[in-house]
């Protein structure tokens, strides 16, 4: 893909500059607060930036002066925003204006109304491991600066987590049990890791005692809120339960009808379990996601989806998820540093002991989180010129895309057979079905326990549904993002280039424009443009 499809026009209007200049002043002031929250794509309601004076001996300040005077910050610049007139606006500046606003909004909303920062040891535990990490990669110095200032940052999570809900503290406890296991195996000299397992031991004894609350879940008005707007859903709760009930019925169509082609009178379930995963490798798994990673690139490569410069400048490197990160994440992930131009990204996985356990649709993870899946987007993404399409991504778009990047091998040629068929409708089964699980959890129209016998009564094994059941709490409406995402993309592409047969055009056009509202894409693609 050529420079120009990475890019928006240059900004050379007074009207843009001035904007582009405030875009970036937010930007630092959160920065410099929130230095690994917004470095981080991890918390999926912050924008991403590094500050210009970047610290490393700097932790985020969730104390309440520090988020009293953000709250304030924030409600101002909306403000600014809402004094301005999209309409008497350029396209592209009314766009910038959309999604700053909004990324402001839910980020005030998450601080006041869900509170994560009170209620959530795993948040600040999080925070920990993935500052440590960011450190360790730049040298020893960055990381000596990190630790000397982490018992701050614990005694901070610990004057703030008062009243905490009995299941975010057993999974704060999990958390914690695995970050002083991973901690411990980093073998740091004992003047920078003695202080910090003493401040992990304080905040274990202070977990142990702190008041436990029963309600973990957000009231239904803020649930639908966080679905609506923070996600990004745009739609009403009835119509978020008919799309994901229409696409669990339409993939297990799908699954029924393929599982008859291939074997009469058994389960879809069964049939696909005997589908083989990949054969064993000497370099193992690590090796078996590198070469599918190559041979996923080289098929963009080869319909025009990207350029060998791209590949070049942005590598993905496979490696294991971190032990500190298990217990609140599932087996694959993908992180790329907030950096202007891009320089590559992770992508995690889940270790294992040989290649024999690897499933059968690893080919269509690996597309999901490379190419043309998240690696590829945020890429883009990274190379934009305008700051808030550099800076901002929300849930739909990010995981819809991923979603969809799946289909798009069937679309570009990749796939065309019956296993492949039906092991791409198994993943969109499944996403429709988590996402009906965590809407109807915090709907309050399944328990815990119902929801994980309903996902058992269709195949998941009992023990991973229950630890999946609890981890969706963490994240309220995270679940939906992939399922409603995928269905905006499948329809935009359907009323557009689809009718032209013209897959590539379309991922080349949606690349362009970055994580913009899905109004105005929709807006953007019917007209043409």
């Amino acid at each position: 893909m050529t420079r120009d499809y990475m890019s928006n026009r240059t900004l050379n209007s007074s009207t843009s500059k001035t904007q582009y200049t405030e875009i970036n002043d937010m930007f630092e002031f959160l920065a410099m607060r929130f230095p690994v929250c917004m470095a981080s794509d991890e918390f999926h309601y912050f924008p991403q930036a590094r500050a210009g004076a970047f610290d490393w001996s700097a932790w985020d300040d969730f104390s309440p002066d520090n988020l009293t005077e953000t709250v304030a910050r924030c409600k101002d610049w909306e403000r600014n925003l809402d004094s301005r007139s999209e309409d008497a606006l350029p396209l592209d500046q009314a766009i910038d204006l959309a999604m700053v606003h909004r990324v402001l909004r839910t980020l005030r909303e998450q601080f006041e109304m869900v509170r994560m920062q009170e209620i959530q040891p795993t948040f600040y535990l999080t925070i920990i491991g993935i500052g440590l990490a960011e450190a360790m990669e730049s040298g020893f110095n960055a990381l000596e600066k990190r630790l000397n200032k982490l018992p701050e940052f614990i005694d901070q999570a610990i004057k703030n987590l008062i009243h905490v809900p009995r299941l975010f503290l057993e999974l704060g406890m999990e958390m914690l049990a695995e970050q002083q296991k991973w901690f411990d195996s980093l073998q740091l000299p004992a003047e920078l890791s003695a202080p910090v397992l003493n401040s992990l031991r304080r905040l274990g004894k202070h977990l142990k005692h702190a008041v436990e609350t029963e309600e973990f879940l957000p009231d239904v008005e803020l649930y639908e809120r966080i679905a609506t707007e923070h996600m990004g859903c745009r739609l009403k709760p009835d119509d978020i339960a008919r799309d994901l009930e229409t696409e669990i019925e339409e993939t297990r169509s799908i699954l029924g009808r393929s599982a008859a082609a291939i074997a009469t009178k058994r389960s879809w379930q069964s049939v696909i379990k005997d589908f083989p995963g990949p054969p064993l490798s000497p370099g193992g798994i690590m090796e078996i996601y590198r070469d599918a990673i190559s041979e996923l690139s080289l098929h963009c490569l080869s319909n025009g989806i990207i350029s060998k410069e791209l590949v070049r400048q942005c590598p993905v490197r496979v490696e294991p998820i971190p032990d500190y990160m298990r217990p609140v994440r599932s087996n694959a992930a993908y992180s790329l540093p907030p950096v202007h131009p891009p320089r590559g990204g992770i992508f995690f996985i889940q270790q294992a002991e040989d290649a024999n356990t690897l499933p059968a649709d690893y080919l269509l993870l690996t597309a999901h989180e490379t190419y043309p899946g998240h690696h590829l987007l945020d890429t883009c993404r990274w190379r934009q010129e305008r700051p808030a399409r550099r800076h901002i991504e929300f849930p739909v778009f990010y995981e819809g895309w991923a979603s969809f990047a799946e289909e798009l091998l069937f679309e570009t040629g990749f796939f065309s057979g019956t296993v492949e068929q039906m092991l791409m409708a198994k993943r969109r089964f499944w996403r429709a079905m988590r996402g009906k699980v965590d809407f109807d959890i915090h709907m309050r129209h399944s328990t815990l326990d119902q929801a994980a016998d309903f996902l058992v009564s269709h195949g998941m094994a009992p023990h991973r549904a229950g630890v999946m059941v609890r981890r969706y709490c963490l994240k309220p409406g995270y679940q939906l993002a992939y399922t409603m995402g995928r269905r905006r993309f499948k329809e935009l592409y359907a009323a557009t280039y689809a009718k032209r047969g013209e897959p590539v055009a379309f991922v080349r056009r949606i690349l362009a424009l970055g994580e913009i509202g899905f109004d105005h894409l929709e807006k953007i693609l019917r007209q043409g443009g």
